[in-house]
């Protein structure tokens, strides 16, 4: 699977769901944002990322790298229409050969399915810690292998997740829907450890956006959604349950 019609996207992105996912990450990066300096938004697509960072903290500039020139496109539209294209600048590349510099950026981030979506994520996760400064941050965030698991086969062949499927994502950890590859990997928190610290980073914070799968009507209704952020916001750093979560993310400090 790859995106390439940024306005779809948007809208497929648009739902109460979606936001509470944002709005945890967002917390996040608040947390562990540098005061000022050069931001890499790996597979930043849309530029969600990018221009959520760009209003946390306005001393810092950002590129958003995407593989899509079709996604670019979107997010150039709105980074315009937001008046914050002297801020975010807009590159076309591929996360598994950048063409930026040794040790460039004070924080990079890849999240969503950025990384899933690498054929070789190994060089993909090499090529982030590359262009990340000494004592710089990256925060990665992917699949999780269990929560999309039990999620499969849970669901069965009326979400198009036939048996085959799921024994295809167990052996390979690769999405499949509808007896074809969705070309996403999951990972486990262990997984990511291990390359971690292969590349001898340091991990600052490990959490999950969300943690629970949610009833979408629940979402509607504000008292039940202030009841669901504060069991939300509670449990996402419980470690029994990172890999049970939506995404993983783990922030890494070089």
């Amino acid at each position: 699977m790859r995106y390439s019609d940024g306005e779809k996207y948007d809208k497929q992105m648009d739902n109460p769901y979606i936001k509470l996912w944002y709005e945890i990450v967002e917390y996040y990066l608040k947390l562990y944002l540098p005061e000022k300096g050069l931001v890499l938004d790996a597979g930043g697509g849309t530029g969600e990322w990018s221009i959520r960072v760009a209003r946390i903290n306005k001393n810092l500039r950002i590129i958003n790298c995407d593989i899509s020139k079709g996604m670019l496109e979107r997010a150039q539209e709105k980074i315009e229409k937001l008046n914050l294209h002297e801020r975010i600048e807009n590159q076309v590349c591929d996360i598994m050969n950048f063409p930026h510099r040794d040790n460039q950026f004070d924080f990079v981030m890849c999240l969503g399915d950025s990384l899933s979506f690498c054929k070789d994520t190994e060089r993909a996760f090499g090529e982030l810690v590359r262009v990340t400064k000494p004592s710089g941050r990256i925060h990665i965030s992917v699949n999780t292998f269990w929560g999309n698991f039990v999620g499969m086969i849970g669901r069965g062949p009326e979400q198009n997740f036939y048996f085959e499927d799921v024994m295809k994502y167990y052996e390979t950890r690769i999405i499949h829907q509808n007896r074809k590859s969705m070309e996403c990997r999951s990972f486990s928190v262990e997984e990511l450890e291990e390359m971690g610290g292969r590349y001898g980073l340091k991990i600052l914070k490990e959490f999950a956006a969300p943690v629970f799968p949610v009833y979408a009507e629940w979402l509607k209704d504000e008292s039940k959604l202030r009841k669901i952020k504060e069991i939300q916001y509670k449990h996402c750093e419980d470690r029994n349950l990172l890999n049970f979560g939506n995404h993983i993310n783990i922030i890494y400090e070089k």
